[in-house]
């Protein structure tokens, strides 16, 4: 089953390796902020193909991940959105320190599903992506 996804990082690089790993499952598209993720989301909503998976920097600027990630969530509770239905986030961050997985474990903790350290062996990130039960392509 192929699956459309999303990858928000401020990071072009980071982000074209992601896209380049999730582009193995299906349709991914890349951007670059907060608001432009909000955006895409909602629109993906009001058509037939809704994403599904959202790869989600925490540390970016204006509207840091967490802010996109708690207005998600909200938008999916004003549309009723069923648990099944409910897009699977994974947070990344490319600071694995104590303040960083204190806000990623502790503050935003019942909102996503999993959370990956950058890095460049993706594997990890694979396998939190095969947990859901997505496979490729």
């Amino acid at each position: 089953m192929k699956i459309r996804s999303i990858v928000v990082d401020d990071d072009k690089i980071c982000a074209s390796t992601f896209k380049l790993e999730l582009s193995k499952y299906g349709q991914c598209d890349i951007v670059n902020d907060g608001l432009s993720a909000i955006k895409a989301y909602t629109e993906s909503l009001a058509g037939d193909n809704p994403y599904k998976l959202m790869i989600l920097d925490i540390i970016m600027p204006e509207m840091d991940g967490g802010q996109v990630l708690k207005r998600i969530r909200e938008i999916e509770q004003e549309k009723n959105i069923p648990e099944i239905d409910k897009l699977r986030v994974i947070i990344t961050t490319a600071y694995d320190d104590w303040y960083n997985r204190t806000i990623i474990i502790n503050k935003l903790n019942p909102l996503y599903e999993n959370y990956f350290i950058k890095s460049p062996n993706l594997h990890e990130l694979v396998e939190k992506i095969q947990d859901f039960g997505f496979v490729l392509a």
